[in-house]
C-alpha cells in the first residue's frame, strides 16, 4: 500500500505553500532545475487522502507561495518604475498572486471531488495522469484566461536539462507535462513497496528522460529560400524617464532615426512598449 505522507492537518499545509515558495529557486536566475520536480511531488502528496476543501486550500497555499516569491517583479515594476505608491503597489501585486493562486487551487479542488485514492489503482492513475495532466491544463487556462499570465510555467525551468528536447513537439506545455509525470513517478518510486513497481516506475521515469535527451540532438528545422534580415532597434530609454510626457517624442524619434538607419531590413522589431503611449 502506498504511503500516505500529507493527511488533514497543519503539516501538509506548510508542506504545501513551502513547495509553492521553493519553485521560483528552478527559474533563472538561480537555475536549480531539480527543484521544479520536487515542488510539483510535494503537492501533488499533500493532496492525497484529503478532502477536496483541503486540496482547494492546500493548492491556493501553494500558489501563494508560487506567485508570492515568483513574481515580486512586479511590485518593482508597479511602484518604482511607476512611480505607484508603496502600500497600493503592494496592494495590487498581493490582489494578483492571490487571484493566479486560485488555479492550483481549483485543480487541487476538482481532482479530489470527482476522484479519490481508495486504492492502488486509483492512486497511482491521479498521480501519473489526473495530476500531471491537470497541471498542464492549469497552466494552459492560466495562459490565455483574462489576456493571459504564462509566468512560471514548469516547462520553462527545464530549457537547459534533457526534458527541453521535447520542446519542438509540445511547447512549453509538453515540457511542463514531463516535468509534472516525472513528479509522480518520483512519488511512486519513493513509496512504493513492491519491487516490480518500483522498478516500473524507475524504468519509465529514466526512458522520459532519455527520450528528451534524444530530442535535443535532432534538428527539427531545417532552412528554406533565401535568408533574411532582420534589425532588432533598442532604444535603451531609462526606466524613471521613460513614461514621463516630455519623453514620448524625443523616444519616438530615436526610434524612428535607428529605424531608418536599418530600413533595408526585412524585419525591423521593436521592443515591447517602445512607444510610451
Amino acid at each position: 500500500m502506498l504511503f500516505r505522507i500529507a493527511r488533514a492537518g497543519w503539516p501538509g499545509d506548510v508542506a504545501a505553500l513551502a513547495g509553492g515558495a521553493l519553485l521560483p529557486l528552478a527559474f533563472a536566475p538561480f537555475d536549480i532545475f531539480p527543484v521544479a520536480l520536487v515542488s510539483a511531488a510535494l503537492l501533488f502528496i499533500t493532496w492525497l487522502d484529503v478532502s477536496p476543501r483541503r486540496a482547494f486550500w492546500r493548492g491556493w497555499l501553494f500558489g501563494l507561495g508560487m506567485f508570492g516569491a515568483g513574481i515580486t517583479w512586479i511590485f518593482v515594476s508597479i511602484h518604482y518604475h511607476g512611480h505607484v505608491a508603496f502600500g497600493l503597489a503592494v496592494f495590487l501585486t498581493t490582489l494578483l498572486v492571490v487571484f493566479l493562486a486560485l488555479f492550483p487551487a481549483l485543480l487541487g479542488y476538482f481532482s479530489n471531488r470527482f476522484l479519490s485514492d481508495t486504492d492502488e489503482r486509483s492512486l497511482r492513475r491521479r498521480l501519473l495522469l489526473v495530476m500531471p495532466a491537470g497541471w498542464v491544463a492549469a497552466e494552459w487556462v492560466r495562459g490565455w484566461f483574462l489576456t493571459g499570465f504564462p509566468w512560471l510555467n514548469l516547462g520553462y525551468s527545464q530549457i537547459d536539462t534533457p526534458l527541453a528536447g521535447y520542446a519542438p513537439l509540445g511547447g512549453v506545455y509538453g515540457v511542463s507535462l514531463a516535468v509534472a509525470l516525472s513528479a509522480g513517478l518520483l512519488l511512486l518510486l519513493v513509496t512504493e513497496r513492491r519491487w516490480p513497481l518500483k522498478g516500473a516506475c524507475a524504468v519509465v521515469l529514466a526512458g522520459i528522460w532519455l527520450l528528451g535527451a534524444a530530442g535535443k540532438t535532432i534538428d527539427w528545422t531545417v532552412p528554406t529560400g533565401d535568408p533574411l534580415k532582420v534589425s532588432l532597434i533598442q532604444g535603451n530609454i531609462p526606466q524613471d524617464i521613460k513614461w514621463l510626457p516630455d519623453m514620448r517624442e524625443a523616444t519616438i524619434a530615436l526610434y524612428e532615426k535607428y529605424t531608418r538607419e536599418n530600413w533595408d531590413s526585412d524585419i525591423v522589431i521593436w521592443p515591447e512598449s517602445a512607444v510610451p503611449a
